[in-house]
């Protein structure tokens, strides 16, 4: 009985040594091909949105985003729309260079909610309907 005990734990000793002395692996390297083509998804849907927005503007509508405020100069839209497009933009730069497998997702997963929205807000614009809604979890 002594015998198969220490025969156990010098098992469990060696393989516990043999682990320590295994090089880790490196990080998986970011997908370049997955940011560019979120990047460009993000940048041709918040496009189709401003433009379908400042027509509607121009055709007497009012915007219902507090942050653009109710009537707002192209100009200004335009700022706030490169600002939040950087910031997005930075964000899922910053998820994708992540080593967790779970926080790249995570990211890829928000940009497409941002994406699906503009889509959304684009479409509704062009229809010139009066009840467009941003998705309410998308603040950024």
């Amino acid at each position: 009985m002594k015998l198969t005990t220490l025969l156990f734990a010098l098992l469990v000793l060696a393989s516990a040594a043999a682990a320590q002395e295994m090089p880790k692996p490196d990080a998986p390297k970011p997908n370049g091909k997955v940011f560019w083509t979120g990047v460009s998804l993000l940048a041709a849907s918040k496009t189709s949105d401003a433009i379908t927005t400042r027509i509607a503007l121009d055709n007497g509508a009012r915007e219902k985003d507090p942050i653009f405020g109710p009537h707002p100069s192209a100009p200004k839209q335009a700022a706030i729309n490169a600002l939040f497009f950087a910031g997005e933009t930075a964000f899922f730069y910053a998820t994708e260079h992540n080593r967790h497998a779970w926080v790249r997702w995570t990211g890829r997963a928000y940009v497409g909610l941002i994406v699906v929205n503009h889509v959304q807000l684009a479409v509704c614009n062009s229809r010139t309907a009066h009840n467009c809604h941003s998705i309410p979890a998308v603040v950024f």
